[in-house]
């Protein structure tokens, strides 16, 4: 039985409980095996998405998320995929939330292995296959030759382009960090030298030089830019651009 969340990703546990009792009252599965979210074409990918998987794995080891797109199934094509964090994205998220350069590099996670998609097979009764046959038999079957709607791509490439912003964005945030680093770096070098050659000149002048100082303790380090955002942006554009 598929428990549905909030888009918010928060998780309504007495509401659940209560589903759960319900079920079993009627002697239907009530065993957990995930949870189910409404979106269209693969928006589904964000932060929310990613916190929801992620505490339903913490709970069952083979938690796993179904996605349906109402949008794509209305065209004539069943859009029904399952996904899970893949190990190295589950193990990275439960040590930090932010994903930084370094992480993603030592651990090679990318935006293609951040989700493992889980193969969906639907078997239907016998009485269904029947119905789907006649179905077919009396269906016109030129109507499988039409190109998608004008609307379905252009609300496709809308949504790329907006993919393509975020990303840009997020690049914009990356120089700016690299900018500030240097920029501090150049200052920590300059205070260095200044300082040894003003120990150099009271020396000189028979002064007693000035204690050193802790650099580390003037010039803090920056925080590093989390890859996090960009991570889930890039993979929703590679999504829109399979989809167009």
């Amino acid at each position: 039985q598929w428990v549905s969340t909030q888009s918010t990703g928060e998780i309504n546990r007495e509401y659940m409980l209560e589903m759960e009792r319900s079920l079993r009252q009627v002697n239907i599965d009530y065993q957990q095996v995930g949870f189910y979210q409404s979106t269209y074409l693969n928006t589904h990918c964000d932060r929310n998405f990613l916190d929801s998987v992620f505490d339903y794995l913490e709970e069952m080891n083979e938690a796993i998320a179904l996605i349906y797109d109402p949008l794509k199934t209305k065209l004539g094509n069943l859009s029904i995929r399952a996904f899970k964090l893949s190990v190295a994205a589950f193990k990275l998220y439960k040590e930090d939330k932010e994903f930084t350069a370094e992480m993603l590099r030592d651990n090679k996670l990318t935006y293609e292995n951040l989700f493992v998609e889980i193969p969906v097979v639907i078997k239907n009764s016998s009485m269904t296959n029947v119905l789907l046959c006649e179905l077919d038999s009396v269906q016109d079957n030129t109507s499988f030759f039409t190109l998608p709607t004008s609307s379905y791509l252009e609300k496709s490439m809308q949504l790329l382009l907006g993919g393509l912003d975020e990303i840009n964005q997020d690049l914009q945030k990356i120089n700016n960090h690299q900018r500030n680093v240097y920029k501090q770096q150049t200052s920590m070098m300059k205070y260095i030298q200044d300082r040894k050659e003003e120990n150099d000149r009271r020396v000189k002048d028979g002064l007693k030089p000035l204690p050193e100082e802790d650099v580390s303790k003037l010039f803090k380090d920056l925080p590093p830019v989390g890859r996090l955002e960009s991570l889930l942006s890039s993979n929703r554009i590679a999504s829109h651009c399979d989809m167009i």
